[in-house]
C-alpha cells in the first residue's frame, strides 16, 4: 500500500473515533440532566453494547495505520525520532499508546460490567483531552521545523 492509502486509513478511522468520543462528551453529556440517572443508565448501556462490537475495529485499524506510518518514516530516516518532526511523533505514540490503555481498560470494564456513569465520563473526557493534544500534534508536526 502506498503512503497516502495508509494516511487516509489513519485518518478515517481517527475522524471516526474521535468523532464517537466528541458525541459522548458533548452531546451525550448535554441531556444527562434532562434524562435522569435511570434513562442515562440505559443509553450508556446501548452506546457501550453497540461500542464493545464496532469500536475496537476502528480502533485497531487506526493503530495498524499508525504503526505502518511510523514504521515508513523510520524506513526513510532511522534518526527520526531525533528531529522536530520524531519529538512531536513520539509524542503523539506516547498519548496513543495512553488512549489505547483506556480503551481496553473501558473495554473490560463494560465486559465486567464495571462502567459506571461516573467512570463512563471521566474515561470519555481523557481520551478526548489526549485525542485534541494528538490532533494537535498530527498538525504541527508537519509545520514546525526548529
Amino acid at each position: 500500500m502506498t503512503y497516502t492509502v495508509v494516511q487516509l486509513i489513519h485518518l478515517f478511522c481517527a475522524i471516526t473515533f474521535i468523532g464517537v468520543v466528541f458525541f459522548e462528551v458533548f452531546l451525550l453529556e448535554g441531556v444527562r440532566a434532562k434524562l435522569g440517572p435511570q434513562l442515562m443508565h440505559q443509553v450508556e448501556q446501548g452506546i457501550i453494547g453497540r461500542a464493545k462490537f464496532i469500536m475496537p475495529w476502528f480502533v485497531g485499524m487506526l493503530f495498524i495505520s499508525g504503526i505502518t506510518l511510523a514504521g515508513i518514516h523510520y524506513a526513510n530516516n532511522p534518526r527520526v525520532f531525533s528531529t522536530p518532526f520524531g519529538i512531536m511523533l513520539g509524542i503523539k505514540i506516547v498519548l496513543a499508546i495512553s488512549v489505547l490503555v483506556h480503551f481496553v481498560k473501558a473495554m473490560t470494564a463494560a465486559q465486567s460490567g464495571c462502567m459506571d456513569s461516573t467512570r463512563f465520563q471521566y474515561t470519555h473526557l481523557s481520551v478526548f483531552i489526549h485525542m485534541i493534544l494528538i490532533v494537535i500534534l498530527a498538525k504541527v508536526m508537519f509545520v514546525i521545523h526548529w
